[in-house]
């Protein structure tokens, strides 16, 4: 083991080149756990993939999960060579952003700039690991900690080595203010109001998670104290009961610990062959595979505006394109025309009959509208419209949670929900992203229905903790005391609308 720590100052400044982005080809990597874009070169992108699947099988090492233990959807990771393809997601993202992730119902991906943007993936890809296997109902420090620990993982031929701080953070514990660890433990990030505290919120949390890691008595301390979270008892007593150490000796231990007694773990691994298929995409993609993401993304009615009317230019020189059109197809439906967007939809199945998402954003339009027609057998023949659109895209992939959420969502208050089949559906959906808000509060309220309450609280107490739940983590936390309470159960809905992204200053 290598000592890290104590020595370490200044904080790491991400050089980001500004200008346009790149006009090479996209290329399309496809691996056991991931779908990565890329508009750079082919060894590049199969390297990229080769260190993902290899950290996917670390994390499964270190934390207890089957190697072959399957995960239904591959996260989509889009790599660009500068900050400017950052900014044509998310215009404004800031030169110091190497990479965001985000999650929504349509979509949920993360973009980051090669060689920069790393941490913040495997960091993001932490998150999604835990949620996708371990559904455990993590407090929101010990989420982010877990997180910022396994991000600086050095993946070597037969070895890696895990607990590597971040410059950048370790810069905060030195210099900065020390968020008090009552405050830590009992507040999720968001909920955090001081500008320092917050600034070392993430560091503190990792620093805290070092330190149980470090020693097996430790991890068993740890695992006591979720233990007791779980059974209802306040973190900071919690803590103290399973450490023995008071708020002030602890805070006294981690001092002296971040001093100098942080090392990293380095431990032996076989890998698993991987193997990585590389396509090239269509050349629409050169011109549209970045705005197509921008317009899933929360912004200001101008830049969706701006949007638009760029996806319109650009989609113009590729109208047999079923790749423009699509994206087209998409932005009027958010954005502009919705009578155009399903035209162009409509065109796109001509083109391309299997593509389910021309079938999911049809199916999506018809829900809408049948939200907002008075006429009983209108709305009905809107429902039967999108469930035929549901149907179609369910045959070509029966695994695809957004199919399986709206199919679910389109029962919600029809007589006799939720059945053995909604349920069925629900599952499904929470097996393919339990990440999603909407998909955690959906399927919590059904299971809370029909009388599941101890299922329900391991679906929703996770996004209840998490700390950038907002106000779906408000409405899971509202159904959990519901639950306690003993009070009825109603059906909820996690807040609808495009996702905002999550940046590598403030990873969640």
């Amino acid at each position: 083991m290598t000592r890290l720590f104590g020595a370490l100052i200044g904080a790491v400044a991400i050089a980001m080149c500004a200008g346009q982005a790149s006009a090479q080809t996209w290329l399309r990597a496809e691996s056991e756990h991931f779908i990565i874009y890329s508009d750079g070169g082919e060894r590049t992108l199969r390297d990229y993939a080769v260190k993902l699947e290899r950290f996917d099988q670390i994390l499964r090492l270190r934390f207890g999960v089957a190697p072959d233990k399957p995960t239904l959807r591959k996260l989509p990771i889009y790599l660009v060579a500068r900050q400017a393809g950052l900014e044509e997601v998310w215009p404004g993202v800031g030169s110091g952003v190497a990479g965001f992730y985000t999650a929504n119902e349509e979509d949920v991906f993360a973009i980051a700039v090669r060689n920069d943007g790393d941490e913040t993936v495997l960091h993001e890809y932490a998150h999604h690991f835990f949620y996708q296997h371990l559904n455990a109902p993590y407090p929101g420090w010990l989420s982010e900690g877990l997180a910022e620990y396994v991000m600086t993982a050095r993946v070597r031929e037969d070895e890696f080595t895990l607990g590597e701080p971040n410059e950048a953070r370790v810069s905060w514990l030195n210099y900065g203010a020390w968020i008090p660890l009552n405050t830590l433990l009992s507040q999720r990030f968001g909920q955090v109001e001081n500008g320092e505290y917050r600034a070392t919120y993430y560091p503190v949390a990792w620093l805290l998670t070092h330190w149980f890691f470090s020693t097996p008595e430790r991890s068993q301390q740890l695992d006591r104290y979720l233990r007791l979270v779980a059974s209802g008892m306040g973190s900071s007593e919690a803590m103290t009961q399973a450490t023995g150490l008071s708020m002030a000796q602890l805070d006294q231990t981690l001092t002296g610990y971040g001093r100098g007694n942080v090392y990293a773990s380095t431990y032996p691994i076989a890998y698993r062959p991987i193997e990585v298929e590389i396509t090239r995409m269509p050349a629409s993609a050169r011109d549209l595979i970045l705005l197509g993401q921008r317009i899933k993304l929360t912004q200001t009615e101008e830049l969706r505006q701006e949007a638009l009317a760029e996806i319109r230019r650009r989609a113009a020189r590729w109208p047999d394109d079923a790749f423009a059109q699509l994206i087209l197809g998409h932005a009027e439906l958010h954005i502009g025309d919705a009578a155009v967007g399903e035209t162009t939809l409509m065109r796109v199945l001509e083109l391309d009959p299997d593509n389910d998402e021309a079938l999911q954003f049809l199916a999506t339009s018809r829900i809408r509208k049948a939200g907002e027609v008075e006429d009983l057998e209108e709305r009905r023949s809107l429902m039967a419209q999108a469930r035929g659109f549901l149907a179609r895209a369910y045959r070509i992939d029966p695994d695809d949670y957004f199919t399986l959420l709206l199919i679910a969502r389109s029962r919600q208050g029809q007589p006799g929900y939720p059945n053995e089949n909604d349920m069925l559906t629900w599952e499904a959906a929470f097996d393919g992203a339990p990440q999603l808000a909407e998909i955690r509060l959906g399927y919590g309220g059904a299971l809370m229905s029909v009388g599941r309450v101890g299922e329900a609280l391991g679906v929703l107490t996770p996004l209840a903790n998490s700390p950038h739940g907002g106000t779906a983590a408000d409405a899971a936390r509202a159904i959990i005391a519901q639950a306690l309470g003993g009070a009825p159960a109603a059906d909820a809905a996690a807040p609808e609308g495009e996702a905002a992204p999550v940046a590598a200053d403030q990873a969640g």
